[in-house]
């Protein structure tokens, strides 16, 4: 799509969503080809982009409440400072994206791929990343409070001083995953894999939830959960 279109398009849906609906028309592209796509500082809530591709699109400071990316492609994507509240991107691919300071505040990643992807200082609360692929993300600094990544792959990611107050981690698995400083308090690590996790303290498992089927590192094999 031409980025004159695009833009108009944005303007468009602008209008729909402060006329509730009288005028303009709704942004509606799934499955649309939206690569290098710019929607810098553009709220689009509300939008339907499903399927659609957006490879190194801009998405810097966007607005993007409630909008459906399920099963859309982001990879490269820069994403600083967005705001994705309530929004959709069940299997949606955000490998090597960039994010730090994103908000995906009840957001809904189960499935997604975020391999490699740069979020730093992002939040996910109450947000949903079961069977999520977080291999190798950066986190750090960020908050994942009460959210579900049951069943996610958090292999090398890095996790330092981040919020995981609250949030459940069953069949979780953490190979690699560097927690040093992480807020385990109220977590639920009931048959996760932490047995080569990095910088796990007995503050951490003290503060966190599990079960027998919890895998711990050899230094913590004596450890019981309450």
């Amino acid at each position: 799509m031409a980025p004159e279109e695009l833009a108009q398009r944005i303007a468009s849906h602008q209008l729909w969503r402060s006329s509730a609906g009288a005028e303009g028309e709704r942004l509606a592209l799934p499955g649309a080809n939206l690569e290098y796509a710019m929607f810098f500082e553009a709220d689009i809530s509300g939008a339907d982009l499903s399927g659609a591709r957006l490879f190194n699109a801009n998405l810097r400071d966007s607005v993007m409440h409630e909008v459906d990316l399920s099963g859309a492609s982001l990879e490269g994507a820069s994403m600083v400072n967005i705001d994705l509240t309530d929004a959709d991107l069940r299997g949606a691919s955000l490998d090597k994206a960039v994010g730090p300071g994103g908000r995906f505040v009840r957001t809904n990643l189960s499935g997604a791929s975020l391999r490699h992807s740069n979020l730093l200082s992002a939040e996910f609360d109450g947000s949903d990343l079961s069977g999520a692929d977080l291999t190798d993300a950066n986190l750090a600094g960020g908050a994942v409070r009460s959210s579900n990544l049951s069943s996610a792959v958090l292999d090398e990611a890095k996790l330092m001083m981040v919020d995981l107050s609250g949030t459940r981690f069953h069949g979780a698995a953490f190979r690699s995953t560097v927690i040093f400083g992480a807020n385990f308090e109220g977590a639920d690590i009931s048959d996760a894999d932490l047995s080569a996790a990095n910088g796990l303290t007995d503050e951490q498992l003290a503060a966190a939830r599990g079960n027998n089927a919890t895998r711990l590192p050899a230094q913590f094999a004596d450890h019981r959960f309450e």
